[in-house]
């Protein structure tokens, strides 16, 4: 027993040193510098406390990007569970062209979300963009600052993401609703069930992995966004989309290593909360089940 439990040690002992070179290791001494002046100014890195963590929080700027980072979060994550869902729902069907639609739904995913970024703003563009000479062509509006109103620039980005990324959510769904036992339906027929009560009381209890994976990974990844608002608006016009990644970004390009940090952690942080936080409420209702 002695020797399996040694042979075993060795085995995750390559892969525990990759991931403490790469991972841990890195979060260790970014932690420390976020309590640091370290700046491309400063010719003595002093250690300054909580500093860069006062000076975020008391930051009114600071509040509005992360309500931007959240709004973006939240609303993406449940428009793309549903939109994900009902496509799921709809693709699940026995119709000749359901591998065809898939494929169509997921490939938007496998785009560069810079490329992305760049292209809708060509389409957005408020003279020359796509969706606004079509809707003039159609007679049904003027022309839309979709990306230079600060009142729409979320929305927008938002639209995008829920564009993007639905169709995964879809192939995570499908996977989820193969689960579901045919005789399962055909007992709720019997029993007079109608298309809303079968969803209700035999799908969604069996996707119920499906719908927890999805939402911790679009939660996750909202909150986590850059790319696609970067290319697109760069955070503009003046912070009205900017998220708490662009702001990290833009700190560490001004040299203020230690604030950005500080702010890197932050979002750590809430990132580890919520996907403890998640996986925790899941596998508890689990084990009641």
């Amino acid at each position: 027993m002695k020797r399996n439990k040694t042979y075993s040690k060795l085995y995750i002992m390559p892969a525990f040193i990759i991931f403490f070179t790469l991972f841990l290791l890195p979060s260790i001494i970014g932690l420390f510098y976020s309590f640091t002046n370290w700046n491309v100014m400063s010719e003595h890195i002093k250690f300054i406390g909580f500093d860069n963590y006062k000076s975020i929080f008391s930051d009114k700027r600071m509040l509005h990007v992360f309500g931007n980072t959240f709004f973006y979060a939240i609303l993406t994550s449940l428009l793309k569970g549903a939109f994900g869902l009902l496509l799921a729902l709809a693709l699940n069907r026995e119709i000749k062209s359901r591998n065809f639609l898939r494929t169509i739904f997921f490939l938007p995913m496998i785009l560069s979300n810079l490329i992305v970024g760049l292209v809708f703003q060509q389409i957005f563009h408020p003279d020359t963009g796509v969706l606004n000479q079509f809707l003039n062509l159609i007679g049904i509006t003027s022309n839309i600052g979709w990306i230079i109103e600060p009142n729409l620039v979320m929305w927008s980005c938002v639209a995008i993401e829920v564009w993007k990324a639905s169709g995964f959510n879809m192939v995570i769904f499908l996977a989820g609703l193969q689960l579901v036992p045919k005789e399962m339906y055909e007992a709720s027929e019997v029993d007079g069930a109608n298309g809303w009560q079968k969803f209700k009381s035999v799908t969604l209890p069996f996707i119920m992995p499906s719908v927890m994976i999805n939402m911790l990974l679009n939660v996750i990844s909202g909150l986590k966004v850059f790319d696609v608002i970067f290319a697109l608006t760069n955070g503009g016009p003046g912070r009205a989309s900017e998220v708490v990644n662009i702001t990290i970004f833009k700190s560490f390009s001004m040299g203020n290593y230690g604030y950005g940090t500080a702010l890197n952690t932050i979002m750590f942080i809430i990132l580890a909360i919520i996907s403890v936080s998640v996986i925790q409420f899941y596998t508890k209702n689990e084990g009641v089940e």
